[in-house]
């Protein structure tokens, strides 16, 4: 009996010990936090990772990033529209003062100086040390000299600088990365919490392409799930417990390092602002970022919006004003529906964004002001972190979409009340645009065989320019077939009389004799020539 019992306790530890083993999906997941918004524009050891905060700051969501060893932690925001990654160096002499410490490199023994052969995306080489800038549409930037240094985003439950086991944790699980160890900055990164910036867009210098790279995760795709006070980013995999429906995706667009999708149509409640969805696709498309705080559509399409929104509401729309509103007058607005292409060209997807998304709540008192904007004189536009807010946004770089589900992104999971939905479906366009998009198979191949008949018409009216009448046209005699055995002169052929009556050539001067057995055109085309009649 007691062999027994001895087996079975050998066999359940063995169990037990195996079902740890398992291989897990490796992923990066980590909450994020949240600040008052500024109104910013623009090793072998795997690790199935903890939840990574993001804060909020500047109206956008911030993670924490730990740089060198001994491990300095700096407060960054996360943001797809840019690639960089940066933040304040104790060499910046007006670099505002920030959640944390300005970063020391002199402290770091693992930072090393990048050289400019080393980057191909420096803006200046000051003594062969590489010096990358960036500027925003808002009017901020920043400028730094670039550091290869041992990286990881998330927490380490470090209390200090000498925690032991954070030091461990980014030895096991860090990547070298270059960031930038910022000397100059200016506008809203002066005065916001964050001490910096990183770039999650398309581009082979963020941390995602050297987490890959380095087999710490095993997907090209993160997730970014913002809520009013903070959220969660999750590098390498999603995190669908979050999800209170299914995601619906649409494609990206645009190869150019940017989230870009397209927009089809705009609804408040159930009517469409009626506009070709060419109004919202110019210039650089609709791209989707999070580093924007709030969302921006072209200005083209502002008359409509602003039209139907009065009409449907009963008041006007709160660009660019402030008006005190109960929580009953909020709720009581219409949604707001985006309609984006779906994953075929039939179909699309369409996302709601309730008035209480679409709307900021600017004071204790109840000023609200609209946080979507008809403003962008280009054409383009973008989905920033108030389209974002309350969904779990896929970004797949593998498969080339982007997905949204709605989703319970605050740390506590609780369900949303006044929430966003999703839906999708086959593709529905507004009236004025049916006709090309229901016949554009159709109106497509007309214009191509007008423009084919157009440049026939125009290529035959120049061949014959080049050929001139019939009576131009050469007849050789097909009497003698016999080989020459050395070459003829033009006296021995037999040449019709009619050759050489021409009505506007000069008299006395004979054109140039064509070869023989062949009727032939002055076309320089010879091959399109018919042989020649026999007598």
């Amino acid at each position: 009996m007691m062999a027994w019992r001895l087996l079975l306790g050998v066999a359940l530890i063995s169990w037990a010990a195996c079902t740890k083993a398992m291989p897990r999906e490796r992923v990066v997941r980590m909450e994020l936090k949240r600040n008052v918004p500024l109104r910013r524009r623009l090793g072998n050891a795997t690790f199935s990772l903890d939840a990574v905060p993001l804060g909020v700051g500047a109206g956008t969501h911030y993670a924490e990033l730990y740089m060198g060893l001994p491990p300095q932690k700096a407060s960054v925001i996360v943001d797809t529209g840019s690639h960089l990654t940066a933040l304040p160096c104790t060499s910046c002499v007006d670099c505002g003062t920030h959640t944390d410490p300005a970063y020391d490199v002199s402290k770091s023994t693992t930072a090393r100086f990048m050289s400019c052969s080393e980057f191909d995306g420096c803006s200046k080489c000051d003594n062969n040390q590489c010096r990358i800038s960036q500027s925003y549409a808002e009017g901020s930037m920043w400028s730094a000299l670039l550091v290869d240094e041992l990286c990881w985003v998330g927490p380490l439950d470090a209390t200090g600088a000498v925690d032991s086991n954070a030091t461990q944790r980014l030895q096991a699980y860090g990547v070298r990365f270059p960031i930038g160890c910022q000397t100059k900055e200016t506008g809203l990164f002066i005065g916001q919490k964050e001490n910096g910036i990183m770039g999650l867009s398309q581009d082979r210098n963020t941390f995602l392409a050297y987490l890959v790279a380095a087999g710490h995760v095993d997907r090209n795709l993160f997730t970014l799930c913002f809520a009013q006070d903070g959220g969660q980013m999750v590098l390498g995999g999603t995190d669908d417990s979050v999800h209170v429906a299914p995601p619906v995706f649409t494609p990206l667009v645009s190869k150019t390092g940017w989230f870009t999708v397209e927009l089809l149509d705009i609804h408040l409640g159930n009517r469409s602002v009626g506009l070709p969805s060419s109004t919202y696709n110019q210039g650089r498309g609709i791209i989707v970022d999070s580093g924007t705080t709030d969302s921006f559509f072209p200005a083209a399409a502002a008359s409509a919006f602003n039209a139907l929104f009065l009409e449907l509401a009963g008041r006007t729309y709160l660009e660019g004003t402030e008006e005190v509103l109960t929580e009953a007058d909020v709720h009581a607005l219409p949604s707001l529906f985006l309609k984006l292409r779906g994953l075929t060209r039939t179909s699309m997807i369409t996302l709601e964004i309730p008035p209480s998304q679409y709307l900021t709540r600017t004071s204790d008192e109840g000023h609200y002001t609209a946080n979507f904007h008809f403003t962008e004189p280009s054409g383009s536009g973008v989905l920033g972190a108030t389209t974002m807010l309350n969904y779990n946004v896929i970004f797949d770089m593998d498969a080339r979409r982007v997905g949204f589900a709605p989703a319970r992104c605050d740390a506590n999971g609780r369900a949303l009340r006044f929430g966003p939905g999703v839906s999708s479906g086959p593709l529905e366009l507004p009236d004025v645009q049916s006709i090309w998009f229901r016949y554009e198979t159709l109106l497509t191949v007309l214009i191509a065989v007008s423009f084919m008949g157009v440049v026939l018409l125009c290529l035959t009216y120049v061949v014959r320019r080049k050929c001139g009448v019939k009576s131009r046209w050469v007849r050789l005699s097909t009497r003698d077939h016999s080989p020459s055995p050395r070459p003829t002169a033009l006296n021995a052929l037999d040449v019709s009389p009619e050759l050489f009556h021409e009505e506007h050539d000069s008299p006395g001067t004979p054109p140039t004799p064509p070869s023989p057995q062949r009727r032939l055109s002055r076309s320089p085309d010879l091959h399109s020539i018919p042989e020649s009649d026999s007598e």
